[in-house]
């Protein structure tokens, strides 16, 4: 198993105990599956894929530490939506575009099919490369 998949792993396991977490408040149980249904597949996608961004492992394993801090389940639900995104940011991937994962639409590794505006907020989180 490379480092990637290692990674994407991590994030999915760590994406699906959140989500038990949510799940505790009953009220919003069918947005809380919505939302794992639609993000945890393409989690575990992000494990396909090119080698990993320089700090890319270390990324994504704070972002795994900061969502373990967790106790509150209208927390958990706020993060369910966050959290894919940060992995998705930290491995040069997207977990909204067509199919999810690396080759999702709207790559973030500096291929030439990112399409960041010069003002883009990403751009920071980049080192300013397109």
């Amino acid at each position: 198993m490379n480092e990637r998949s290692e990674v994407a792993k991590r994030a999915a396991q760590a994406y699906r105990t959140l989500a038990e977490l949510a799940e505790t408040v009953e009220d919003e149980w069918v947005y809380v599956n919505d939302l794992a249904e639609a993000y945890l597949p393409a989690i575990e996608s992000l494990e396909d894929g090119d080698t990993l961004p320089p700090g890319a492992a270390i990324a994504v394993d704070e972002a795994i530490a900061e969502i373990a801090l967790i106790t509150d389940p209208h927390k958990a639900i706020d993060w369910l939506s966050t959290f894919p995104h940060l992995v998705a940011l930290a491995l040069g991937g997207d977990v909204d575009g067509p199919g999810g994962g690396e080759g999702g639409a709207g790559r973030l590794d500096g291929h030439e099919d990112d399409d960041l505006g010069g003002d883009s907020p990403f751009r920071v989180l980049l080192g300013g490369r397109k």
